[in-house]
């Protein structure tokens, strides 16, 4: 056995002042590695304690002026850092012939890319893990140090007490951003690209002198995009293969695809060869929140990028959380200007016409009537807002606005002196109670108010000689204004817009799919009554000029569908719906947004006629197909989780149905705000879950908000808030608040007769029954006997009863009859109250 020190793969790499294998107190045992001026090695202390170390010693012809600097710089980067995911200094000295070394803890583990595909850890998992790198580089900013060559190889993970465990080495580029890491000199060459060009910054390639701790974000956000799509965002084949002016271009200039897009492209390629794995499904998970944290990350434009390691953990976390994340993807004017940058000479032959056309959009009414000979372009211009205003999305301008009312504020204590503990309670006080404030309806106001209704006003004071393009521009006001809640708002713009093509364009097809519009609107809005009428009369005008499966006719026909499931009319529905969901497979594709929602709407109808099972199985494909192609915050996703939770409530699976409900809940509020008609509907549903839990202390307080705010948006004569005002008063009567609940249900009885009509009866059934059950309680008998009694039929009748609902009903009469026999006995309610319980008795079983 070869003596230590004189293994075949050491001679040649130790120093001639090594003798016997030996550094010092430290027994070199084998090598570990070898960069460009230090080799590293296992070694073993014996003395004072018995350990394995990683020691670092200067190649032997490697003692130029700057090496030894660099090599100093290292050793005492790693001085300064003492945090649990970074490699420790343990001792430093130079060997007789005065060859400087440094001794580390030794790190045993694997790359971090290279554990987490060999694991096969969940993106989850991946991304606590990728916090913890995060804090590491943080630490070392703190300290002043910039690592400059962050990679999966500097970043080392074992497994420790089950967990996944990362720390950070070889700090050998280090700089400092603040003082000197040595007192020796250390030049940087202008043309010396010092890194791995795979993960390095455009401005690291550049050679620039200017590098701050950026360029370490913007390495980590290529570790990001690795661990994500197990590929990083420059092909490194390449990379490789470029020379060096190529390579620089290639690292300053090529935009990488998001990382959802390159799981997609990987996936095809998988697909085309052997259809199956994972790729796909974790595309749907990457898409939107973690594809905008990794591509912030990774701008080739620093100040575009997060200003540090810890503000890009903060939004993994925020994500993690299920919290809204501050990264939003670069807009589109950003992207055009980037486009400017690498294509100068063909943007400034298309400049002339631009600048005329923007003279356009901003002219008087003389230059509008000259404008009209480009009427094409302008409604170009059209399309170009539309994508704009489809950009302001409130739960990011909220999330923004909050952290920036954070910050300016911290800022403020320190520039007026407050000292540094005080400042950080004072911070935290005034965050607390800044969180209580709902920011996705503040910046709902704030879009409306400073942006959508001056542009309103805009439309209507410069674009009356522009008749189709004054359509163009309302119309995607009035979408914007859907998707925020506000359709009153939206009502009117669309009302506007159909008007002006009525008299444009008569009945042309564009004139149908405008007054199909204006009948959704007002559907989304509660008002069925007008609606009605409008989506028949268009659906008739489109399906006679646009054809069977022209897109703007299945809008129409699936606005149809869910008018008439809303007003109980299920058997008008369900044909309806079928129509959607063929027509927009056969036109737009299985997974496209308005086929997953027609199988939604198809489902529900299904369900509220019973057929539970084959229910169940569109809502199936509807979520599954949401979650994969939109991500979890997507609008129709989060509508589609909440259908599922209502139907395992049908069901009977209320602890399932809950899981659903609570996700359904908490991402509503995050993304369309507290205030908003959807949120409230939501909130509903979830208090209405517990309530059947027997969980009332936590439904109380939900049902009640849910009551609030819709009264308060909505008004009180609007389904929703109906459908509320039952739930809470169902909620005092469980609690036993029976004047309460009476005094609560008395009220609403006109608007409930009025609304719920037809099929949808079934809901003024159990409004009835409740009213009842609360008079009951409180000895009126005879108007709780009317209520009760009319209410059963209803309930009853209904398509789809659900079981459980007639049994309460029966269960209703049935405690009726035996308190007022208990109070007037000898009436013949005691017979009543038996033959009702026996018929809530005999509820699903066939009597």
């Amino acid at each position: 056995m070869s003596a230590p020190g004189q293994d075949p793969g050491i001679p040649g790499l130790l120093p001639a002042d090594a003798p016997d294998g030996r550094i010092g107190p430290f027994r070199i045992l084998r090598p570990l590695g070898e960069g460009g001026f230090g080799t590293v090695f296992e070694a073993e202390q014996e003395q004072p304690v018995r350990r394995r170390v990683a020691l670092k010693i200067l190649k032997p012809g490697m003692d130029t002026r700057e090496v030894i600097a660099r090599f100093e710089a290292e050793r005492q980067a790693l001085a300064l850092m003492h945090h649990p995911h970074i490699a420790g200094v343990i001792d430093a000295g130079a060997t007789a012939g005065g060859r400087p070394y440094f001794v580390m803890e030794l790190v045993e583990g694997e790359p971090i890319a290279r554990y987490c595909s060999e694991h096969r850890l969940s993106i989850e998992q991946r991304l606590e893990l990728f916090g913890q790198v995060c804090a590491a580089v943080q630490h070392a900013h703190a300290k002043g140090v910039i690592h400059r060559d962050l990679k999966p190889g500097n970043i080392l993970v074992r497994t420790q007490d089950g967990k996944a465990f990362a720390k950070v080495i070889d700090f050998g580029i280090a700089k400092a951003t603040v003082g000197r890491l040595t007192d020796r000199t250390l030049a940087t060459e202008a043309e010396l690209m010092m890194g791995t060009p795979t993960y390095m910054s455009p401005e690291q390639a550049a050679g620039s002198a200017d590098i701050d701790t950026r360029t370490d974000v913007y390495s980590l956000g290529v570790i990001l995009y690795e661990l994500l799509t197990d590929s990083t965002p420059l092909d490194g084949d390449t990379v490789r293969a470029a020379g060096y002016d190529e390579l620089q271009r290639l690292i300053r200039e090529v935009e990488p695809p998001r990382p959802s897009a390159r799981l997609s492209q990987t996936a095809a390629r998988r697909d085309a060869q052997a259809p199956g794995g994972d790729t796909r499904v974790r595309a749907g998970e990457v898409r939107g929140e973690l594809d905008w944290i990794a591509m912030k990350a990774i701008e080739k434009d620093r100040s575009r990028r997060y200003e540090s390691a810890a503000a890009l953990a903060e939004d993994v976390r925020r994500y993690l959380g299920g919290e809204p994340v501050l990264a939003v993807p670069p807009g589109r004017g950003y992207r055009f200007g980037k486009f400017v940058r690498r294509n100068k000479l063909a943007v400034a032959t298309a400049s002339l016409a631009a600048l005329a056309l923007i003279a356009g959009l901003a002219a008087t009414a003389w230059q509008a009537r000259e404008a009209r000979a480009r009427a094409d372009e302008l409604q170009d211009v059209t399309g170009f807002q539309a994508h704009m205003l489809e950009q302001l999305d409130p739960p990011k301008i909220g999330a923004m606005l909050s952290a920036d009312v954070k910050r300016h504020f911290a800022a403020g204590l320190a520039r007026t002196g407050v000292p540094e503990a005080e400042r950080a309670q004072r911070s935290a006080a005034f965050s607390a109670q800044w969180d209580r404030i709902d920011a996705t309806a503040t910046a709902i106001d704030l879009v409306d108010h400073a942006i959508l209704s001056p542009a309103a006003a805009t439309i209507d004071a410069q674009f009356k000689d522009l008749p189709l393009v004054d359509v163009a521009l309302r119309e995607s006001l009035a979408d914007r204004y859907v998707q925020m809640g506000l359709f009153d708002t939206a009502v009117k713009l669309q009302r506007a817009a159909f008007a002006i093509e009525q008299r444009e364009l008569g009945d042309d097809a564009r004139t149908f799919k405008s007054m199909g519009r204006l009948g959704q609107f007002l559907q989304t809005g509660g008002a069925m009554a007008e609606a009605e009428p409008l989506l028949r009369k268009a659906l008739a005008g489109q399906r006679r000029l646009a054809g069977p499966d022209a897109p703007d006719m299945l809008d129409t026909e699936n606005g149809l569908a869910l008018l008439l499931y809303q007003t109980g009319r299920l058997k008008d529905a369900e044909p309806l719906a079928r129509e959607a969901v063929a027509g927009r497979r056969k036109a737009l594709g299985a997974s496209h947004p308005d086929t997953l929602t027609s199988i939604n709407n198809l489902a529900l109808i299904l369900q509220d006629e019973g057929r539970l099972i084959e229910a169940e199985g569109y809502f199936k494909q509807a979520l599954d197909g949401a979650r994969r192609t939109f991500g979890p915050d997507n609008d129709q996703t989060i509508f589609m989780v909440n259908n599922m939770a209502m139907l395992l409530q049908r069901q009977q699976k209320l602890a399932e149905a809950e899981t659903y409900s609570r996700e359904a809940m908490q991402r509503a509020r995050r993304v369309w705000g507290g205030d908003h008609p959807y949120t409230l509907e939501v909130l509903n549903n979830f208090g209405h879950l517990l309530q059947l839990e027997g969980k009332l202390g936590e439904a109380d307080p939900v049902l009640r908000e849910a009551l609030a705010k819709n009264r308060r948006v909505q008004g009180d004569d609007n389904p929703d808030t109906l459908i509320s005002i039952d739930a809470v008063g169902a909620l005092d009567i469980a609690e036993g608040r029976f004047e309460d609940a009476e005094s609560l249900l008395a009220p609403a009885e006109a608007a409930m007769r009025k609304t719920f009509t037809g099929d949808d009866a079934r809901r003024l059934g159990v409004y009835l029954m409740h009213r009842g059950k609360a008079r009951t309680a409180l000895r009126r008998f005879e108007a709780a006997e009317r209520d009760l009694l009319e209410g059963q039929p209803l309930i009853a009748k209904a398509p789809g009863a659900s079981e459980r609902v007639l049994r309460e009903a029966d269960g209703a009469l049935a405690d009726l009859y035996a308190n007022w026999d208990a109070v007037e006995p000898g009436n013949g309610h005691g017979a009543k109250a038996a033959e009702w319980k026996g018929k809530a008795e005999g509820v699903g079983k066939g009597k």
